[in-house]
Protein backbone atom coordinates (compact mmCIF):
# COMPACT_ATOMS: atom_id res chain seq x y z
CA UNK A 1 0.00 0.00 0.00
CA UNK A 2 2.75 2.23 -0.26
CA UNK A 3 3.02 4.27 -3.30
CA UNK A 4 5.93 6.76 -2.62
CA UNK A 5 8.42 6.45 0.29
CA UNK A 6 10.87 8.82 0.33
CA UNK A 7 13.79 8.87 2.56
CA UNK A 8 16.87 10.47 4.08
CA UNK A 9 20.10 8.48 4.23
CA UNK A 10 23.00 10.64 4.78
CA UNK A 11 22.88 9.84 9.07
CA UNK A 12 21.25 6.44 8.71
CA UNK A 13 24.07 4.70 9.80
CA UNK A 14 24.66 7.23 12.73
CA UNK A 15 23.42 5.76 15.82
CA UNK A 16 21.05 8.15 18.23
CA UNK A 17 19.11 11.24 17.36
CA UNK A 18 20.40 14.34 15.95
CA UNK A 19 20.29 17.70 18.03
CA UNK A 20 18.30 20.46 17.71
CA UNK A 21 19.41 23.71 15.69
CA UNK A 22 18.05 25.43 19.59
CA UNK A 23 21.87 23.83 20.69
CA UNK A 24 23.73 26.30 17.67
CA UNK A 25 21.57 29.30 18.59
CA UNK A 26 22.86 28.73 22.74
CA UNK A 27 26.69 28.26 21.24
CA UNK A 28 26.41 31.30 19.71
CA UNK A 29 25.00 32.82 22.32
CA UNK A 30 28.04 31.60 24.57
CA UNK A 31 30.37 32.52 21.94
CA UNK A 32 29.30 35.93 20.59
CA UNK A 33 29.48 37.98 22.96
CA UNK A 34 32.40 36.95 24.59
CA UNK A 35 35.12 38.34 21.84
CA UNK A 36 36.29 41.52 21.25
CA UNK A 37 37.40 41.50 17.52
CA UNK A 38 35.13 41.06 14.66
CA UNK A 39 33.25 37.66 14.04
CA UNK A 40 32.21 36.03 11.11
CA UNK A 41 29.84 33.15 10.39
CA UNK A 42 29.64 31.53 7.54
CA UNK A 43 26.58 28.97 6.73
CA UNK A 44 24.97 27.61 4.02
CA UNK A 45 23.14 30.34 2.76
CA UNK A 46 19.85 28.30 2.52
CA UNK A 47 19.81 27.62 6.10
CA UNK A 48 17.55 30.64 7.14
CA UNK A 49 17.25 30.11 10.70
CA UNK A 50 20.67 29.59 11.31
CA UNK A 51 21.07 32.74 10.36
CA UNK A 52 18.64 34.29 12.00
CA UNK A 53 19.94 32.82 15.39
CA UNK A 54 23.22 34.58 14.35
CA UNK A 55 21.41 37.83 13.64
CA UNK A 56 19.64 37.26 16.91
CA UNK A 57 22.39 37.50 18.47
CA UNK A 58 24.35 39.88 16.87
CA UNK A 59 21.44 42.47 17.97
CA UNK A 60 21.60 41.10 21.04
CA UNK A 61 25.58 42.46 21.61
CA UNK A 62 24.72 45.73 19.91
CA UNK A 63 26.54 44.18 16.86
CA UNK A 64 25.83 45.74 13.29
CA UNK A 65 25.39 42.97 10.80
CA UNK A 66 27.55 42.80 7.34
CA UNK A 67 26.11 40.19 4.63
CA UNK A 68 28.78 39.05 2.16
CA UNK A 69 28.05 36.52 -0.74
CA UNK A 70 25.79 36.99 -3.38
CA UNK A 71 23.47 33.78 -2.56
CA UNK A 72 23.74 34.47 1.18
CA UNK A 73 22.19 38.29 0.55
CA UNK A 74 19.61 36.71 -2.07
CA UNK A 75 18.30 34.53 0.46
CA UNK A 76 18.48 36.71 3.54
CA UNK A 77 16.20 39.36 0.89
CA UNK A 78 13.67 37.04 -0.08
CA UNK A 79 13.42 35.49 3.53
CA UNK A 80 13.16 38.62 5.12
CA UNK A 81 10.61 39.94 2.62
CA UNK A 82 8.76 36.69 2.99
CA UNK A 83 8.61 36.92 6.92
CA UNK A 84 10.99 34.12 7.64
CA UNK A 85 13.74 36.58 8.77
CA UNK A 86 13.46 39.17 11.38
CA UNK A 87 16.36 41.97 11.43
CA UNK A 88 16.01 45.53 12.18
CA UNK A 89 17.23 47.70 8.96
CA UNK A 90 19.22 49.72 11.76
CA UNK A 91 21.34 46.63 12.42
CA UNK A 92 22.84 46.26 8.59
CA UNK A 93 25.74 47.59 7.56
CA UNK A 94 26.91 49.15 3.89
CA UNK A 95 30.62 48.10 2.53
CA UNK A 96 30.98 51.63 2.64
CA UNK A 97 29.95 52.43 6.10
CA UNK A 98 32.24 49.29 7.73
CA UNK A 99 35.13 50.82 7.44
CA UNK A 100 33.81 53.08 10.48
CA UNK A 101 33.08 50.31 12.90
CA UNK A 102 35.46 48.80 15.21
CA UNK A 103 35.67 45.09 15.33
CA UNK A 104 33.62 44.42 18.53
CA UNK A 105 30.38 46.03 16.94
CA UNK A 106 30.30 43.79 13.73
CA UNK A 107 29.07 40.34 12.48
CA UNK A 108 29.84 39.31 9.31
CA UNK A 109 27.55 36.69 7.92
CA UNK A 110 28.71 35.48 4.68
CA UNK A 111 28.65 32.02 2.44
CA UNK A 112 31.53 30.01 2.22
CA UNK A 113 31.70 27.02 4.51
CA UNK A 114 32.31 24.39 1.84
CA UNK A 115 35.68 26.27 0.69
CA UNK A 116 33.89 27.10 -2.59
CA UNK A 117 36.69 28.77 -4.41
CA UNK A 118 35.15 32.20 -5.08
CA UNK A 119 32.84 32.34 -1.98
CA UNK A 120 33.42 34.82 0.45
CA UNK A 121 34.96 32.82 3.06
CA UNK A 122 37.91 31.48 0.69
CA UNK A 123 38.45 34.99 -0.58
CA UNK A 124 38.67 36.70 2.42
CA UNK A 125 41.05 33.01 3.74
CA UNK A 126 43.34 34.54 1.14
CA UNK A 127 43.22 37.99 1.11
CA UNK A 128 41.45 38.61 -1.87
CA UNK A 129 38.40 40.24 -0.95
CA UNK A 130 37.48 43.64 -1.51
CA UNK A 131 35.56 44.62 1.49
CA UNK A 132 37.02 42.15 4.45
CA UNK A 133 39.72 41.30 5.85
CA UNK A 134 40.35 39.45 8.95
CA UNK A 135 42.72 40.02 12.01
CA UNK A 136 44.15 38.69 14.77
CA UNK A 137 41.34 39.02 17.26
CA UNK A 138 38.77 38.17 15.10
CA UNK A 139 36.84 34.87 15.08
CA UNK A 140 35.57 33.24 12.20
CA UNK A 141 33.08 30.68 12.79
CA UNK A 142 32.50 27.64 10.20
CA UNK A 143 29.24 26.79 11.29
CA UNK A 144 28.67 24.11 8.57
CA UNK A 145 30.30 20.40 8.22
CA UNK A 146 32.36 19.94 5.17
CA UNK A 147 30.52 17.72 2.10
CA UNK A 148 32.34 14.91 1.42
CA UNK A 149 35.03 16.04 -1.55
CA UNK A 150 35.34 19.22 -0.13
CA UNK A 151 37.41 18.75 3.48
CA UNK A 152 40.62 19.94 1.64
CA UNK A 153 39.42 22.82 0.58
CA UNK A 154 37.78 23.94 3.98
CA UNK A 155 40.93 22.92 6.06
CA UNK A 156 43.01 24.99 3.08
CA UNK A 157 40.51 27.98 4.43
CA UNK A 158 41.08 27.51 7.96
CA UNK A 159 44.73 27.56 7.44
CA UNK A 160 44.61 31.02 5.87
CA UNK A 161 42.15 32.25 8.41
CA UNK A 162 44.37 31.08 11.21
CA UNK A 163 47.87 32.91 9.37
CA UNK A 164 45.78 36.04 9.54
CA UNK A 165 45.53 35.83 13.24
CA UNK A 166 41.68 34.43 13.45
CA UNK A 167 40.44 31.92 15.72
CA UNK A 168 38.90 29.42 13.80
CA UNK A 169 35.57 27.43 15.61
CA UNK A 170 33.92 24.51 13.75
CA UNK A 171 32.01 21.39 14.85
CA UNK A 172 35.25 19.44 15.84
CA UNK A 173 36.25 21.82 18.41
CA UNK A 174 33.00 24.08 19.66
CA UNK A 175 29.02 23.28 18.88
CA UNK A 176 29.03 25.58 16.51
CA UNK A 177 26.59 23.25 13.93
CA UNK A 178 24.06 19.99 13.92
CA UNK A 179 23.17 18.35 10.48
CA UNK A 180 20.01 18.75 8.97
CA UNK A 181 19.98 15.36 8.70
CA UNK A 182 18.21 12.38 10.84
CA UNK A 183 19.85 9.96 12.69
CA UNK A 184 19.16 6.52 13.18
Amino acid sequence: GIDLLLGDSTNAERPGFTGSERLVGEAFRQIIPQRRGRVLVACFASNVHRMQQAIDVAVETGRKIFVVGRSMRKNLNIARNLGYVQVPEESLVRPPDLADLAPHEVLVLCTGSQGEPLSALTRIAYNDHPTVQVEPGDTVIISAKPVPGNELRVHDAINGLAKAGAEVLHQEIAPVHVSGHANA
